[in-house]
C-alpha cells in the first residue's frame, strides 16, 4: 500500500470498528425490540462494514480470505432500503414493519442473484479474478465477476441508493410541511429529530450522488473510488455515532402524535376503546387514538394504584407481563407519548413519589434522603442523583426541600 492507502486504511479501520461494536450494542441493548432503534443500528452496521471492505481492498486480505469478497455487497445493498425505512419508521411512528415494506428489499435480492456464480467457485478460481481486479481496481468498479453487463452492476447500486435516499429527502420534507400546517405544536418539539434525519439522509444522498458524478467523470486518476468509498461510508458511520453519543434522545422518535389517515377503518372503533388485548393486531403498525388512550390509561392508573415501580430492579418485560402488552409496543408508546425511555420514566415516578413521601409524611425528616430514595426502588445513590437532576435541574436537597412540611 501507497502513503495514502495506508493512511486511509488505519483511519477507516478505526471509524468503521467502532461504529460495527456501536451498532451491534445498540441493537443487542434494544431489548424492548423498537422497530427505529434497530433499523438505525443496521444503517450504522451497514455503513461501517461498507468502509471496512473498501478500505482492505488496498490490501492482501481477500487473496488471503477470497470466499469474503463481495460479501460485503449484502450490507451496501441493504443500508437504502433500511434508511429509507427507518425515516419511515421514525416520522410515522412504526413500530413494526408493514408486510409491504418487505418489497423495497428485492432490489438486493436481485443484486446478490447477480454474484451468485462467483460465490459458488473455488477459493483458487476467486483468487485469480480478485487478483486481476486488485491490480487494475478500474475492473473492480466494472465488476466483472457478476451476471450483469460490465459497469451496469455498480451504476444500478448506486442508482437504487440514490433513489431511496432522494425518497427519504422527499418524505422528511413533506412530513414536516404538514406537521407544521396541521399539528404546529408537535412540529416545534420534534425540530431536532427533523435535523437529524436531514442529516444522516443528506449524508448518504450526496455519497451515492458524489460516487455516481466519479463514475461518469471517470476521476480514478485522481483518487481511487474504492478510497472514496470507505472515506464516505466512515464518514456516515461517525455522524451516527456522534449523534447518538451527543444527542441519544434522537432514539426515541417524534414527540407527540399525529393522527394517520391509513388506519384501516376496521380497527378505528368509535365510542369503543381499544382493548388492551387487541394491541397487538396484524392489519396495523402504528397506534391509533383509541390505542392511545387505552395504553395512557393502563400505565398510568397501573402506576398510580400499584406502584410497581417501587421495586428495584422493576424493568420493562415487568410492566409488559402486568399488563399483558408486548415489549415493543410499551417501548414505543412511552417514547412517542413521553420523550423519554422506559428507565426515565420510571425514575420520574420515583421522584414523584419520594417528594409524595416528604410531603405526607410527618416523619419523613426524620429519614435521610437516600433512605427514602431506597424504598422508592432507587438502586444507588448516584441514580437518584442522576434522576432528579434530570428531572429538576437541581440537587436532591435544593428540589426535596420544597416538599417538606413547614413547622
Amino acid at each position: 500500500m501507497n502513503a495514502v492507502e495506508t493512511f486511509n486504511y488505519m483511519i477507516v479501520s478505526v471509524i468503521g470498528t467502532i461504529g460495527f461494536l456501536v451498532s451491534i450494542i445498540l441493537y443487542l441493548k434494544n431489548k424492548d425490540k423498537a422497530l427505529s432503534a434497530r433499523l438505525l443500528a443496521g444503517v450504522l452496521m451497514c455503513t461501517s462494514i461498507v468502509a471496512i471492505y473498501y478500505a482492505l481492498v488496498g490490501t492482501s486480505f481477500f487473496m488471503k480470505y477470497p470466499h469474503l469478497w463481495r460479501l460485503p455487497v449484502i450490507f451496501s445493498g441493504l443500508m437504502p432500503a433500511m434508511v429509507y425505512l427507518y425515516v419511515q419508521s421514525i416520522l410515522n411512528q412504526k413500530y413494526r414493519f408493514n408486510g409491504s415494506d418487505y418489497l423495497f428489499f428485492i432490489p438486493q435480492i436481485v443484486y446478490i442473484i447477480n454474484f451468485l456464480p462467483f460465490f459458488l467457485l473455488s477459493s483458487d478460481s476467486k483468487r485469480a479474478i480478485i487478483s486481476k481486479m486488485v491490480t487494475d481496481k478500474s475492473l473492480a468498479a466494472l465488476e466483472i465477476e457478476g451476471l450483469f453487463p460490465l459497469g451496469w452492476g455498480i451504476m444500478i447500486r448506486l442508482g437504487v441508493g440514490l433513489f431511496f435516499t432522494g425518497l427519504a429527502l422527499i418524505t422528511i420534507e413533506r412530513n414536516k410541511r404538514m406537521l407544521k400546517v396541521r399539528f404546529s405544536d408537535i412540529y416545534f418539539q420534534n425540530l431536532e429529530i427533523y435535523k437529524w434525519l436531514s442529516y444522516l439522509v443528506l449524508c448518504i444522498f450526496f455519497s451515492y450522488l458524489l460516487f455516481i458524478i466519479w463514475h461518469i467523470l471517470e476521476l480514478s486518476k485522481i483518487m481511487e473510488l474504492q478510497l472514496a468509498i470507505s472515506l464516505t461510508s466512515a464518514a456516515c458511520s461517525l455522524l451516527i455515532c456522534g449523534y447518538l453519543l451527543l444527542k441519544p434522545n434522537i432514539l426515541y422518535g417524534l414527540k407527540g402524535w399525529v393522527t394517520h389517515p391509513s388506519v384501516p377503518a376496521e380497527l378505528a372503533i368509535e365510542n369503543q376503546p381499544k382493548q388492551i388485548d387487541e394491541f397487538n393486531h396484524p392489519k396495523t403498525s402504528f397506534f391509533t387514538p383509541e390505542m392511545r388512550t387505552e395504553m395512557t390509561s393502563s400505565i398510568e392508573n397501573h402506576f398510580k394504584n400499584n406502584k410497581p415501580f417501587l421495586a428495584a430492579g422493576y424493568k420493562i418485560k415487568d410492566l409488559s407481563q402486568e399488563l399483558n402488552v408486548p415489549i415493543y409496543l410499551i417501548s414505543s408508546f412511552i417514547n412517542q407519548e413521553y420523550g423519554k425511555n422506559f428507565n426515565e420514566l420510571i425514575n420520574d415516578y420515583r421522584v414523584d413519589y419520594v417528594a409524595e413521601v416528604l410531603k405526607e409524611s410527618p416523619d419523613s425528616q426524620n429519614f435521610t434522603l437516600e433512605a427514602i430514595a431506597k424504598s422508592a426502588g432507587f438502586n444507588s445513590r448516584n441514580t437518584f442523583i442522576g434522576a432528579v437532576k434530570k428531572k429538576s435541574g437541581l440537587t436532591p436537597s435544593s428540589y426535596f426541600i420544597q416538599f417538606l412540611p413547614h413547622k
